[in-house]
């Protein structure tokens, strides 16, 4: 699915892909604030900004839910990312 372009060929709005998806962090970078999530559907690229939380709590192997973005520019991306809630274990 493909967004409805502009009048310059530019898209004008990005694609959601419509639900919300779990993964594993798999890189961090703390100085570009942004990093990787391994997801079913592959990497996929957040930046601090998309993270609902405190970015630099998080770290590499956490779990987390996002909204998966397919921007027609820039590929795959991660928004309101945030970690997944815990569950208890079952004693």
């Amino acid at each position: 699915m493909r967004a409805p372009s502009s009048s310059r060929g530019v898209p004008s709005r990005p694609v959601y892909a419509g639900k919300e998806t779990t993964g594993k962090v798999k890189s961090l970078t703390r100085g570009q604030a942004c990093g990787m999530i391994s997801a079913a559907d592959g990497d996929v690229f957040f930046h601090k900004a998309d993270f609902k939380g405190e970015f630099f709590d998080l770290q590499v192997g956490d779990k987390v839910v996002f909204e998966l973005l397919n921007d027609t520019i820039s590929g795959k991306r991660a928004q309101n990312v945030r970690k997944a809630p815990s569950r208890a274990k079952a004693r």
